[in-house]
């Protein structure tokens, strides 16, 4: 991590200061302060790339000091670190309502430090990126809001969905969704085996993919505060603004939204169908091409056996007839003789026969297992 990567850390006990600025000496710029008022005059003339605040400080409190970082242009896309010694849910769900985008806490391990705040970085490499699509998709979404009632938004995006073809088509859907109405939220889908939370602020954001799990179990329809959670098999819509002062309209919303969040669900199964489908495709033609390898394997190892029987008869035959001559039969005993030979190369031929019916089927197994490849 390059140096030039600078962290803020407010903390009012000297020691916690001191433990993080060894920890990330080496991979940051460390600034610290003992107090919300110290950090901000030092943001008069800098800003940083991470905040690591502790929660309870003296003056105003870690999650004050966010909501007020939110609010500034200058620092609203600045990831914020909580660090507290509490681990409750409510305790995280109050970071995440100041708008933080983490939360560690005491005593923390180095690594887990250093861990989060690489995650941060990253964080902070993507904004610059995503804030142009989003900046993009709001404009969009103004034009689309002002000639689109709500059902129609609804309707728009459920006859795209049946096209989607990927879990982050279908989750960044969602979320243009979400901004038409007005609304912000959280998009978690779960897919062959792999989760991926998405929402604006980017993707597996470690404080949204720990609510996100907390709340995932709470039942098809979960609300709390602001908050309106729907919950499917394979996903999980969060919004986080709902407009309670409107109930009417909060309630069209709650259901549109539910129907969305269904949508994408079945699509998400029918993809797994789809996938399912293509892959017992695949197992099947690779057996078919095994069942064909053997047959023609067959077939040519009768062909050499047949041409070999073939061979023998014929040698059998014209070895007998000289030894004929060799060995002074009478004519009886030579007649004799050559019935018994007949009779034996006939048996023989009637076998070849067989052999050569046994090919022609071989070869119709191929003709067919053809027909089937190649449909």
């Amino acid at each position: 991590m390059p140096t030039s990567f600078s962290v803020y850390v407010v903390d009012d006990d000297p020691v916690v200061l001191d433990v993080i600025g060894t920890i990330l000496k080496d991979d940051c710029r460390i600034s610290t302060f003992t107090s919300v008022e110290d950090c901000q005059l030092k943001l008069a003339d800098e800003k940083p790339d991470l905040f690591l605040l502790d929660v309870n400080l003296p003056g105003l409190d870690g999650y004050t000091f966010c909501r007020t970082l939110k609010d500034e242009f200058a620092t609203h896309r600045t990831p914020v670190i909580f660090v507290s010694s509490k681990d409750t849910i409510e305790e995280r769900l109050q970071g995440y309502d100041a708008g933080g985008e983490d939360f560690i806490v005491k005593p923390f391990a180095p690594e887990e430090l250093r861990r989060k705040v690489k995650v941060a970085q990253a964080m902070t490499a993507n904004h610059k990126a995503l804030a142009g699509q989003i900046e993009e998709a709001e404009m969009l979404s103004s034009l689309i809001m002002a000639s689109m009632d709500e059902t129609g938004i609804l309707l728009q995006f459920m006859s795209k969905l049946i096209g989607m073809e990927s879990c982050d088509e279908i989750a960044v859907e969602l979320l243009e969704l979400l901004r038409r109405y007005r609304l912000e939220g959280v998009v978690q889908t779960r897919f062959d085996g792999e989760t991926n939370t998405l929402s604006a602020s980017g993707k597996n954001m470690p404080l949204e993919v720990s609510i996100i799990e907390h709340v995932r179990d709470q039942g098809r329809i979960f609300e709390f505060r602001r908050r309106s959670v729907h919950n499917f098999e394979r996903i999980t819509l969060m919004i986080n603004n709902l407009p309670i002062e409107d109930p009417d309209y909060c309630g069209r919303l709650r259901d549109h939204l539910s129907v969305a969040a269904q949508g994408a669900d079945s699509r998400l199964k029918a993809m797994a169908a789809e996938q399912s489908s293509r892959r017992a495709q695949v197992a099947l033609l690779g057996a078919l091409d095994s069942i064909g390898s053997t047959l023609r394997e067959l077939q040519m190892a009768d062909e050499v056996k047949t041409k070999a029987s073939a061979a023998l008869i014929v040698e059998l035959q014209k070895t007998l007839i000289d030894s004929f001559y060799r060995l002074g039969l009478t004519d009886n005993q030579e007649k004799f003789l050559q019935e018994l030979v007949g009779e034996f190369m006939a048996r023989m031929a009637a076998q070849i026969n067989s052999a050569t019916e046994t090919r022609e089927t071989l070869q119709r197994l191929l003709s067919k297992l053809g027909e089937l490849r190649g449909q």
